[in-house]
């Protein structure tokens, strides 16, 4: 469905995503609001690779409270909190969480550093747009 853009006179993308992404304008799309780390009762695990984890397995669920899959992801918005120490391994444990959701889907990504979130224990939030065929397609 969508159509990745990683045109070869760019410097090479720096994580698991496409520069562009061209998709057909027909079917659904879903916009999900910036999802945390906490979990379904609203506990907060410490560390940001377990709230990522948590963050994915929502997005998941409000993917498939509208029929879609990770697969229909065309873009996320990533924020992290100035208070998350991301050096090689943090980052490099960060993409591999989002390969294990996305498998080999590549949105258009932004990841930005903000100085907090809502709440202080948040350290990840994510945002994300999703397309696919219309149900009866």
């Amino acid at each position: 469905m969508p159509r990745s853009h990683i045109p070869a006179d760019m410097m090479p993308v720096v994580g698991p995503l496409s520069w562009g992404l061209e998709f057909p304008l027909q079917g659904r799309c879903l916009l999900v609001s910036g999802q945390v780390g906490a979990d379904a009762q609203g506990d907060v695990p410490d560390g940001l690779i377990a709230q990522t984890r948590n963050v994915w397995a929502n997005i998941d669920r409000v993917l498939k409270s509208a029929g879609m899959s990770a697969r229909d992801v065309v873009r996320t918005g990533i924020y992290l909190s100035s208070q998350v120490e991301f050096g090689e391994e943090e980052r490099a444990a960060f993409n591999t969480l989002r390969v294990e959701f996305l498998g080999d889907n590549r949105p258009a990504s932004t990841l930005i550093f903000v100085h907090r979130l809502m709440d202080r224990r948040w350290l990840v939030e994510i945002d994300a747009i999703a397309v696919a065929p219309d149900a009866a397609s």
